[in-house]
């Protein structure tokens, strides 16, 4: 199926999308608007606790707290929801009409919808604090499709391993609470003790979400060698996520 599972059930994964995202904020007064409201209470929390009491040293904070919030929640949302999507799909395994592998991917895309429909509110930011976007925002489509084909892979992969190993998305939550806190989302590189530095910039997910900061807080261009990195990442990822996605479908029926 490979990468091609986008274009072979594009219907089907638009309508399970659209699904999704109507379902989101179903019965709620303000609806649609808790996209942006969302991240702009935890940017306002963030920003009281990190740029007013801890004071890291970022001018324009709440830009640079918002360039890697934003991927973050669709990173960790997609992931999370991701890895029971098997679970809770339940109904739809055994039956030979449905392609199964297509239940793990409806959050990673319902998720970058819900992502790029929240830019406004950083663009907004930007206008505010005067910062200029550069030639980087070229590069802005590369960091989407890097990111939307790393979470498809973890996606395909954790929602495989969590029919059989149920502890896996307890354990999930603990591990994105951690890989939070030890990315310079909240606080920049510079922050961190050069002794303890290397420990963050050999985490890929850096390189990712620092890219972003690149863009639309520095008005930097990435690194290309690191961008191409992380594209050759982001597939092999992809395709370790389908074999094992593949390799445990099998004996879906028989755990759930």
């Amino acid at each position: 199926m490979r990468l091609t599972i986008f274009r072979d059930y594009g219907w089907l994964l638009y309508s399970l999308v659209i699904r999704d995202l109507r379902g989101r904020y179903k019965g709620s007064v303000l609806g649609f608007f808790w996209t942006f409201l969302n991240p702009l209470l935890l940017m306002l929390t963030y920003s009281i606790v990190f740029g007013y009491f801890l004071q890291v040293n970022a001018p324009a904070y709440p830009v640079f707290i918002l360039s890697g919030l934003l991927p973050w929640i669709w990173f960790s949302t997609a992931l999370l929801q991701g890895s029971t999507s098997i679970l809770e799909g339940a109904s739809y395994v055994g039956k030979t009409i449905f392609p199964t592998p297509v239940l793990p991917l409806v959050p990673v895309l319902a998720g970058m919808v819900n992502y790029l429909l929240s830019l406004p509110l950083l663009l907004l930011l930007l206008l505010a604090f005067r910062l200029p976007l550069g030639w980087g925002l070229v590069c802005f489509p590369v960091l989407v499709l890097i990111q939307a084909l790393l979470l498809s892979g973890l996606t395909m992969a954790l929602s495989a391993l969590s029919v059989t190993f149920r502890d896996t998305q307890h354990l999930l939550g603990h591990i994105v609470t951690i890989l939070f806190f030890m990315m310079p989302i909240m606080y920049p590189l510079t922050a961190i003790p050069e002794r303890a530095r290397w420990i963050v910039e050999h985490n890929p997910l850096v390189g990712l979400f620092y890219g972003y900061q690149q863009i639309f807080y520095y008005g930097e261009v990435p690194d290309p060698r690191r961008l191409l990195w992380l594209l050759v990442l982001a597939v092999a990822v992809f395709y370790g996520g389908q074999f094992t996605f593949n390799r445990q479908s099998e004996s879906f029926a028989e755990h759930i």
